[in-house]
């Protein structure tokens, strides 16, 4: 999906420039404009362009970074509820062995 993302997105770019020339040269063919504002036009516009992809990449990385952040974090709470309750179950399994062994749960050896 992201490759499918970024390669529209280059597509996509790849034509608004050619667009864009196109534009400007129709312009300057009409008299609209000189060759050199053309140029300044198309100059001026693909560094804003530039400038406003720059931005977006910038806040596409800072996005999925704090979700593999959150994803991260979840993660490792959830592991250490787990090990959590897998000791409590150790404890409360070795107490049980040691009722049925007859032993007072001081004298048991805890598990590893």
């Amino acid at each position: 999906m992201v490759k499918k993302s970024l390669a529209f997105g280059l597509g996509a770019a790849v034509l608004s420039a050619e667009k864009l020339k196109q534009f400007a040269d129709d312009m300057v063919s009409h008299g609209e404009m000189s060759k050199d504002e053309a140029e300044r036009f198309i100059d001026e516009v693909s560094a804003r362009s530039e400038d406003e992809k720059r931005k977006i990449q910038d806040w596409m990385s800072e996005q999925i970074s704090k979700m593999l952040q959150q994803a991260g974090a979840a993660e490792a709470k959830r592991v250490e509820l787990l090990e959590a309750r897998v000791a409590a179950l150790e404890t409360r399994l070795a107490g049980l062995k040691a009722e049925m062994a007859g032993e007072s749960p001081d004298e048991q050896i805890p598990p590893s």
